[in-house]
């Protein structure tokens, strides 16, 4: 089983923000304006309170703990779209790896299916191009190739 002590300082540090970047591939894919900005890191923000409700594995609930404790988000200041997502998908990438090497097959699953979630959930955190709430899609076309992304950097 694998906990803090098997990652070195910039490991953990980078098993924290990950999730955090993960939320902004989905956000920065399709802009939803100042309310579904807000609908959509509160998204991000509730599933990290619930991971710990709902780990499995030691890692994850070590970690889910780390992010209620200690919540910090990392600042993405003057970011295009692009930068964004290529920071957040080397970062899923590089996640991915760490928890091969470090983690077991279950604790690696849970920690990259719950980002996966994390992300599908802010997707559906707000309707885009509708007008006064009204139509508008869930999921736009380039929140799900985001999505998609993420799951091909997680593997």
């Amino acid at each position: 089983m694998a906990n803090k002590s098997n990652f070195t300082v910039d490991e953990w540090d980078l098993l924290r923000r990950v999730p955090f970047l993960t939320g902004m591939i989905v956000v920065a894919a399709s802009p939803s304006g100042p309310i579904g900005l807000i609908q959509e890191s509160s998204a991000a923000s509730a599933m990290i309170r619930e991971a710990l409700e709902h780990a499995h594995t030691e890692l994850m609930r070590v970690i889910a703990e780390d992010l209620k404790e200690n919540l910090h988000v990392p600042k993405l200041e003057a970011e295009t779209q692009d930068s964004i997502r290529q920071k957040g998908l080397a970062a899923c990438r590089e996640v991915a790896a760490l928890l091969n090497l470090k983690a077991s097959p279950e604790e690696a699953e849970e920690f990259k299916g719950w980002l996966s979630d994390l992300a599908m959930k802010v997707a559906e955190a707000a309707k885009e191009g509708g007008f006064l709430g009204f139509g508008g899609t869930q999921v736009t076309p380039e929140e799900m190739s985001a999505i998609d992304q993420i799951h091909v950097a997680l593997r």
